[in-house]
């Protein structure tokens, strides 16, 4: 199973901003659940289409990863510092959870 990110910069933000904040964001929780795999963050150079800027892709085995997180997320003050910082250079988020099917 796939977690997908997309979302756009920010005026102003540039690229390393974006990279350093997510890179500290997936260090962080990659340390606390194992489970979750970052396949990696990317950016499109070719601005052939309308967004996203940036999609992140992890991987993952089963839906109750997503409750492991999820209830990391209400005692993990830390990442939820992290998340902000990338909230705050980043914004159109859309994300959704995908199963490879070919």
């Amino acid at each position: 199973m796939f977690y997908m990110i997309e979302f756009d910069q920010k005026p102003g933000v540039n690229r390393k901003q974006v990279t350093d904040a997510y890179q500290r964001f997936a260090d962080h929780f990659t340390k606390l659940l194992p489970q979750f795999k970052l396949v990696g963050l990317f950016s499109r150079d070719l601005y052939v289409g309308h967004r996203p800027q940036y999609l992140a892709l992890w991987k993952f085995t089963a839906y109750a990863d997503l409750d492991a997180w999820e209830k990391l997320w209400t005692t993990d003050e830390e990442g939820r510092r992290l998340a902000q910082e990338l909230s705050d250079l980043a914004q159109d988020w859309d994300a959704k959870v995908m199963t490879k099917l070919l």
